[in-house]
């Protein structure tokens, strides 16, 4: 994370630092007030406080070494630095969440005229929080939104320079935000932004569970550590923040009793505040009651699928939680009639079904496939973009769930591009599938994309899978490929072919 944040206000390093800190571990020289900070020592201006992330021993020093030089006008760091004794020193245990609410500080912390609603959780995030979105806006509020599609600072649609978003964006956006007139900011929490302190100086209003499952174990190395740092999440909560979980989700209903906080939950296997149940579903859209209480309302969607009507359940949890009429709710919900990659159904005039999604976890992967299982008279084929990002552990049980679910599987990349780090995962999911004449490796996007859709017949599915709506916001190196745009085109100049 290389981030500076120069803000308006002069604030005490040592009173900020204490706000999340409780207690400094180590204090050498006089409290500064500053408006400015980095943790990036090639950027140090003279009066900038230098926040020093963990580093080796040697990198650690010549980096405050080097900060120094700069002029900074302090320096906090998670342990002592030998020969440093001409700037005020400070010792924390989270030199990020430090950073991230002094980011706060000097920016008068904008997010205390905003209600903060965090969503976090391993899937359902995306799309609970365009749900939230809608329905507050049709509730008459003006809504930011700060997520992994890009950010809607209450005017504008901003694509995100990086996947997570670092303190001195999210203190900037939140700054414009609240200039832009917003009531309200919903913010997708990421397991790395929690374990990293970068939501230190945030004070949520409400907080999404939605579920935790095995992922990003390359980061965490342990399941137990991935749940450690989901439950952290509301430390970032204000004591009265409402809470909205899961139950069916059987990690997260463990974690239920160690939330202090006024709790919604939400459920259709088990008991729950808010409930549901499916009436029917089609390929282009599905019906299915909501219970709260003695209330019971039916929902119409655009977006189908079992994991959406749980994503459903929860924006109608916090709408409740919120006090927002039930009907309000409802139509809130129903205004988001698509979600890019996010069960995205493309309709170009073809007889057969395309749907786009972003599955990364074999447990969604199994829950999108099977609810196109479902909807589907003839053959079900896959295009799955394989990737580094996926957990190398759990590779071979992608290749098992799309064999046991579908009748044709093509293997790419994830995105219009083949490195060794793709072809290995290419490799590795392909080692799952006991058969392997249901299974056809193209590595180029395009062409795999293409080969299924020429594939598809009348009654048939193309699911694809994999990062292709986002591959023109985070590739820059290369030609920007979209699945959507890709696979409309396709299908216009090929309309010829659906008979």
């Amino acid at each position: 994370m290389q981030a500076c944040c120069k803000g308006t206000e002069s604030v005490s390093l040592k009173k900020t630092l204490l706000s999340v800190c409780k207690k400094i571990h180590q204090f050498v020289g006089n409290d500064v007030k500053a408006k400015s900070c980095t943790v990036d020592p090639d950027e140090v201006r003279p009066g900038d406080v230098f926040f020093a992330l963990p580093e080796e021993d040697d990198v650690l020093e010549e980096s405050v070494g080097l900060a120094i030089h700069h002029g900074c006008s302090a320096v906090v760091a998670d342990r002592p630095v030998t020969g440093i004794d001409s700037a005020p020193f400070f010792i924390i245990p989270n030199v990020a969440e430090g950073f991230a609410a002094f980011c706060h500080a000097v920016y008068d912390y904008p997010g205390k005229s905003l209600k903060l609603i965090g969503i976090t959780g391993t899937s359902g995030k995306t799309t609970t929080s365009y749900l939230i979105s809608g329905m507050l806006a049709e509730a008459g509020f003006q809504v930011g939104l700060i997520g992994s599609l890009g950010i809607f600072d209450g005017q504008e649609f901003h694509f995100p320079a990086q996947p997570d978003i670092t303190p001195d964006q999210l203190v900037f956006w939140l700054d414009r935000m609240s200039m832009n007139g917003c009531t309200h900011v919903i913010i997708e929490a990421s397991s790395r932004m929690i374990t990293n302190g970068w939501l230190g100086g945030i004070q949520f209003d409400a907080v999404c569970l939605t579920n935790i499952r095995r992922d990003h174990l390359d980061f965490h190395k342990t399941i137990e550590q991935y749940r450690r740092s989901k439950l952290a999440v509301f430390k970032y909560a204000k004591k009265k923040a409402l809470a909205v979980c899961n139950i069916d989700d059987r990690i997260s209903e463990a974690i239920v009793p160690l939330i202090d906080q006024p709790l919604l939950s939400i459920g259709i296997k088990n008991q729950a505040e808010v409930g549901s149940m499916l009436v029917e579903r089609f390929s282009e859209e599905q019906t299915f009651i909501v219970t709260a209480g003695t209330e019971a309302v039916s929902f119409r969607t655009k977006i189908i699928g079992d994991e959406f009507i749980y994503n459903c359940m929860m924006a109608t949890a916090l709408g409740i939680g919120f006090e927002i009429d039930i009907k309000t709710i409802v139509r809130g919900i129903e205004r988001v009639e698509n979600i890019p990659g996010r069960m995205e159904r493309i309709e170009c005039g073809q007889n057969f079904n395309v749907y786009i999604d972003s599955a990364r976890t074999a447990d969604s992967l199994a829950a999108v496939l099977r609810t196109v299982r479902d909807v589907t008279a003839g053959k079900l084929i896959c295009v799955f973009g394989a990737a580094e990002y996926h957990d190398p552990a759990k590779r071979s049980l992608f290749g098992k769930t799309m064999e046991t679910l579908t009748d044709s599987v093509i293997l790419t990349a994830a995105a219009d591009r083949l490195n060794f780090e793709t072809a290995t995962a290419i490799c590795d999911i392909g080692k799952g599938f006991a058969l392997q004449n249901g299974v056809r490796i193209i590595p180029e996007r395009a062409e795999a994309i293409a080969w299924a859709l020429s594939e598809a017949g009348k009654g048939d599915s193309v699911v694809i899978f994999g990062k292709g709506e986002l591959a023109n916001t985070e590739q820059s190196d290369i030609i920007p490929f979209c699945d959507r745009h890709f696979a409309k085109q396709w299908l216009y100049e090929n309309q010829t072919c659906f008979v």
